[in-house]
């Protein structure tokens, strides 16, 4: 017998056997259904953060005092060939303006934006809101947020008690046109010159944010000798992890540490992808390892449906061994009926799991189903058909012809 009738074969004892068949394959569509839609949460969330993360604020690099150290996100570089700069002495986690201001003359920085910041108590006429208010230096700022004003203008170097709000504070927190509002920050009105238009940032972005003068800010919040944090805008065709190491390496200097005490951390847009990534790999990885289960329950499920079969069609292997079949070729039957059940399973697996992808974005869910991950998914729905019906076949092959012609 070829292939060919053996595949055939296998389809005619599924077609009569429908309520067990059916059964069998909705353990594997179940379960296959249920790790491509958990993966692809995880491939959508990961596309939505390089979304974010790319093109705007690509040039952007972010310094904070403390806090995880920089070599993590792989930045490096050799001492810088500057002398006479101010130092911090002994080795501090606090970043001065002093320090900040000296990181202007790194090659390639084409501005340095050292700000203050806090969440504090922001009231618009009947409204309050703690809002996160931010000190920047007008001359860096937008480009230190990597966002351009959507109304009115930007912050000047005369202003003083002059603010910019982010999107989402204007449209959201105070909801309704702010331009030239005035409002009140920790008791100290201010002006409402500008409006930011909206960033889409998924990660603390500046739609959250109202920005004011550093000078302003350092007075209001009785900050004046360090910074809270330091935003460097890296110089246009310049490359900007090259630009981040040779700011590290300036920074390590002045505070006299190494990579291994490093009590700062930078970060860049391709840094921070690199580490989300990795995280959601890691949470693709667990999911698929929870939907796993329930693949393997499916496995299960067809293993008992061909051994069910094998007992009900014995005398029907000991007839096709009669006829000349060989061990092979029963084997090759009813493997071939495991890897239909296993198939059948996996397209309406992936066919359902599409569906979830489409429910799920709806519901403002990323996920995203690349033809990878449906082609992984019905490989391994027909893979697991296959090897839970390897067991049964190898019974049905080792059938004795006259044993299994006396079976009732």
């Amino acid at each position: 017998m070829n292939d060919f009738e053996l595949l055939e074969l296998a389809f005619n004892s599924l077609r009569y056997r429908n309520l067990r068949s059916w059964l069998a394959i909705l353990g594997i569509v179940i379960a296959v259904a249920s790790i491509i839609s958990l993966i692809s949460i995880s491939v959508g969330m990961n596309d939505q953060i390089t979304k974010s993360l790319g093109g705007t604020g690509a040039n952007i690099i972010s310094i904070s005092p403390g806090g995880q150290r920089a070599e993590r996100l792989g930045f490096g570089g050799g001492p810088p060939q500057e002398s006479g700069l101010p130092t911090g002495g002994i080795s501090s986690s606090k970043i001065t303006f002093v320090q900040a201001d000296a990181l202007r003359r790194v090659s390639g920085v084409a501005a340095v934006d050292a700000q203050v910041s806090s969440r504090t108590a922001v009231r618009y006429k009947n409204k309050n809101s703690s809002v996160t208010v931010i000190g920047v230096d007008p001359s860096a700022f937008p480009q230190s947020v990597a966002t351009n004003i959507s109304s009115g203008r930007t912050l000047g170097t005369g202003d003083t008690v002059s603010a910019v709000l982010g999107y989402s504070v204007a449209a959201q927190t105070f909801n309704e046109s702010m331009l030239n509002k005035q409002i009140t920050i920790d008791g100290v009105v201010f002006h409402v010159v500008g409006v930011l238009n909206q960033s889409g940032s998924s990660f603390s972005g500046p739609d959250r944010n109202i920005y004011i003068p550093v000078d302003e800010a350092k007075k209001l919040f009785n900050q004046t000798k360090y910074v809270s944090s330091v935003v460097v805008v890296a110089a246009e065709g310049q490359n900007t992890d090259a630009v981040a190491g040779n700011v590290t390496a300036l920074l390590r200097t002045m505070h006299r540490v190494t990579q291994a005490t490093q009590d700062f951390t930078v970060t860049t847009a391709t840094s921070l992808q690199s580490t989300i990534s990795s995280v959601s790999d890691t949470l693709a990885l667990f999911l698929g390892g929870i939907a796993s289960i329930s693949l393997i329950v499916g496995g299960i499920g067809v293993a008992n449906a061909m051994f069910t079969s094998v007992l009900e069609q014995t005398k029907y292997i000991g007839l096709l061994k009669s006829l000349g079949a060989r061990n092979g070729a029963v084997l090759k039957l009813f493997l071939f009926e495991a890897g239909m059940v296993g198939l059948v399973g996996g397209v309406l697996g992936v066919a359902i799991s599409f569906v979830g992808s489409a429910i799920l974005g709806f519901y403002g869910l990323p996920s995203r189903i690349s033809p990878d991950l449906a082609l992984l998914g019905l490989g391994f729905s027909i893979l697991v058909g296959a090897v839970s019906g390897i067991l049964p076949a190898r019974n049905a092959a080792s059938v004795a012809p006259v044993e299994a012609l006396k079976y009732e």
